[in-house]
């Protein structure tokens, strides 16, 4: 009896919150594709007015293509099932007006939010509703427990389902997740979570908003890390925390984003005093780390190389090379670093087309005599001396210049100024320490000759014209 009586109270007070509350539990099926490729092959959904279940919408969709056998496998959604069912577009006024102003609620919501917002935008409709995701409370209200998926909280709290991995199913299964929070933790301690959540709606399920609100507003460094804390991606700005919340923000709508999110439970960080050494501070960290989402500055242990020479006949000759460049000596004679061969031999036919160069003289020719070019008159002749060797290497310097690793252009050592008391000490391209005047303090930093460092140091000191002094060692 009393058992009954406190469940009516609970009911009451659940009601009461309900009452002016519209939420709609929201559950799709795709493709398994990302980006583009991704398409929404059904959607079950709830809505609540009141606590109570006044409607619902089920739909199989026709993605417009074949699904992959592991999507079957794990659905038993087949192609017979969707092949005669409507395109997105055919019922997106109808979902549209489904869904209404009501708050949009999902087991890993960015994840059904992104896909619903970009099918709607296909449809030229505008779908931006306030979010609440019950993973985020899974995780706040029973953080003794470890996993918070779906399949794991039916399980822990004796949900009933009929089918795992189908539309209504699941969302019909986040609904009574988010009732049993209510009775197990109580009303009052769940509108806690949702008001909090309406406030940091971008924030993705396993990262909490303390983590966010650690983060400094100032230059550095930041990684991103997964549930084991392997780092995800290492970014930089002038503003950590303002540039992480971006990349949150962005996940609703770009699908790297997305899926870097979903899988972030931690953000750490290394402060920086400028901007020049978050940018450096990055490229080196990418290397060390080789983050998953990372590509650009990760480390390759040999890259591809143009290096000119000069035949026995005084013409500029190229060769395409790998090389680890923190051991090479020639730098001087490097003309343009790539990830491959076939990268650095497109770059080297493209120059001679536009140039008029000699195809042999770059290294894409073997043949003996006038190369092939020549003979459509889209080569002026420096193969068969036709040209001069002075008119050509004038041309071929000329035509590859912006490829070329500058030489050094100071005798020695140099500090170049980056900030009222920080120096940044740069042998040959190689930075090899950071001097702090005001502390009177030098920090060594280790490592030889890098592409990207190179192209850091050198943007900074065309950009920003830097006071730069000769630096001796003491």
């Amino acid at each position: 009896m009393l058992l009954r009586a406190a469940h009516l109270r609970l009911l009451a007070r659940y009601n009461r919150y309900m009452q002016d509350r519209s939420f709609v539990f929201v559950d799709i099926e795709t493709n398994g594709g990302s980006g583009e490729r991704g398409r929404i092959i059904e959607i079950g959904a709830l809505k609540i007015v009141g606590g109570q279940v006044v409607d619902t919408f089920r739909s199989l969709v026709n993605p417009g293509q074949s699904l992959p056998f592991w999507i079957i496998n794990l659905t038993g959604i087949t192609d017979a099932d969707v092949v005669h069912a409507p395109y997105f577009e055919d019922i997106a006024a109808q979902f549209f007006e489904f869904l209404g102003d009501s708050i949009f609620v999902a087991h890993n919501v960015l994840f059904d939010y992104s896909f619903i917002r970009r099918h709607f935008q296909a449809c030229d409709y505008s779908y931006r509703p306030k979010l609440f995701c019950t993973v985020k409370l899974s995780r706040a209200l029973f953080p003794e427990h470890r996993g918070h998926s779906l399949e794991k909280i039916i399980a822990r709290h004796g949900l009933q389902t009929q089918a795992r991995h189908r539309a209504y199913d699941d969302a019909k299964a986040a609904y009574d997740f988010f009732t049993e929070a209510m009775r197990l933790k109580g009303v009052e301690v769940v509108e806690s979570n949702i008001i909090a959540q309406l406030k940091t709606k971008s924030l993705p399920p396993n990262v909490d908003e303390k983590v966010i609100l650690d983060l400094p507003q100032t230059p550095g460094v930041y990684v991103f890390e997964d549930d084991a804390c392997m780092p995800l991606y290492v970014g930089k700005s002038v503003n950590i925390r303002a540039r992480v919340r971006s990349h949150f923000t962005s996940a609703t709508t770009v699908a790297k984003e997305l899926r870097m999110s979903l899988q972030s439970h931690n953000v750490r960080h290394v402060q920086t005093e400028t901007e020049i050494e978050a940018l450096l501070l990055e490229s080196t960290m990418v290397k060390e780390l080789q983050p998953v989402f990372n590509r650009m500055l990760r480390r390759k242990k040999t890259q591809s190389i143009i290096v000119k020479h000069v035949d026995d006949k005084g013409f500029l000759t190229f060769t395409i090379e790998r090389h680890d460049l923190s051991q090479y000596a020639r730098l001087d004679s490097v003309y343009g670093v790539f990830t491959s061969p076939r990268q650095a031999k497109t770059k080297l036919e493209e120059v001679a087309k536009t140039y008029q160069l000699c195809p042999k003289l770059l290294g894409l020719e073997t043949r003996s005599g006038a190369c092939f070019r020549y003979q459509l008159g889209l080569c002026r002749g420096a193969c068969i001396e036709k040209e001069s060797a002075e008119s050509y290497n004038a041309r071929v310097e000329y035509a590859l210049e912006r490829m070329k690793i500058e030489t050094w252009p100071y005798d020695s050592p140099v500090a170049v100024s980056i900030s009222s008391t920080r120096s940044l000490i740069v042998d040959q391209w190689v930075p090899v320490g950071l001097y702090d005047s005001e502390l009177d303090a030098m920090t060594d930093i280790e490592g030889g000759f890098d592409i990207d460092t190179y192209k850091i140091i050198r943007s900074f000191i065309r950009a920003e014209r830097p006071m730069i002094i000769r630096y001796e060692a003491p």
